[in-house]
């Protein structure tokens, strides 16, 4: 029999292939995305990654169980680590791709698709009445788009370390052994319960790639 998770992919394959397929990450795993678009995407992302760590810590205080507690309060150090030092390296190496006004269009600031996707994760932060089913679902896919394109897509022999290590960050034994926790924390669940956050999420995660790359 199918999982929850199985089933949620299987049904909204065409979406799912959408944010796991698209020319973004196609070219960042090929060496060809242009630092411009690299340097957009990297402002937007560490908008999202601060504001998503907030959602990290809440979900973790509502963690059912002593070992998806300590699984995923082990991932927040990591995030705080190994991650935030990947965004202020390489946005450092890729500023000259754009004039000084070009970079005020972006640092600290959200273009409207990231906009509101952070409004989620706020809103999902701040209501009390959000159930760890959805907190859990907003995070496995949003992980596990990001394991499958980092996973799946041909690599360039060679890369330059500012597409290699954001492809690292999210494949491995690391990331696949998170993603199978996220995974079968939202399988106790029915499709039911959570194909709606399954699909706003999913959804919010193509326009984030389109925004980016369009910019």
């Amino acid at each position: 029999m199918s999982s929850t998770t199985d089933k949620l992919i299987q049904k909204h394959a065409s979406l799912f292939k959408k944010a796991t397929e698209h020319k973004f990450t196609n070219e960042l795993c090929s060496g060809t995305l242009k630092d411009r678009s690299l340097y957009i995407y990297l402002t937007q992302d560490l908008l999202f990654f601060e504001t998503s760590l907030r959602l990290i810590c809440k979900t973790t205080s509502l963690a059912p169980t002593t070992h998806a507690l300590i699984t995923l309060a082990k991932k927040i150090g990591f995030f705080s680590n190994d991650e935030n030092s990947y965004f202020h390296d390489c946005l450092e190496l890729l500023a000259p791709s754009l004039t000084e006004a070009e970079r005020a269009k972006f640092d600290h600031k959200a273009i409207p698709a990231v906009d509101t996707f952070l409004k989620l994760i706020e809103d999902l932060t701040k209501d009390n009445s959000v159930t760890w089913a959805s907190l859990i679902t907003d995070l496995w896919i949003s992980e596990e788009a990001y394991w499958t394109w980092a996973r799946d897509t041909p690599r360039a022999p060679g890369l330059h370390w500012k597409y290699q290590k954001w492809i690292d960050l999210h494949d491995g034994e690391h990331f696949q052994t998170w993603c199978e926790f996220l995974k079968a924390e939202v399988d106790k669940f029915s499709v039911e319960e959570v194909e709606g956050i399954f699909v706003k999420v999913l959804q919010l995660e193509v326009d984030f790639f389109d925004s980016c790359y369009n910019a």
